[in-house]
């Protein structure tokens, strides 16, 4: 099943990750908050975030 990933930062400027349905229902959201984004992201990882680049978009060449 693919989940979507929300990082954002809390009312007390720290940061949290929330995993998210296709209708986005929260499915499961960190317990700890972060001061740093490498901290949350760290915890996401140990809760079954990949990192998944986005597609290079295709460049079409003009015709002449």
């Amino acid at each position: 099943m693919n989940f979507i990933w929300r990082f954002y930062l809390d009312h007390n400027h720290r940061w949290k990750w929330q995993r998210l349905s296709a209708d986005r229902t929260v499915v499961a959201e960190s317990v700890t908050a972060y001061k740093e984004y490498e901290g949350c992201l760290a915890d996401a990882r140990d809760n079954g975030h990949v990192f998944q680049p986005s597609q290079a978009k295709l460049v079409q060449g003009r015709s002449n």
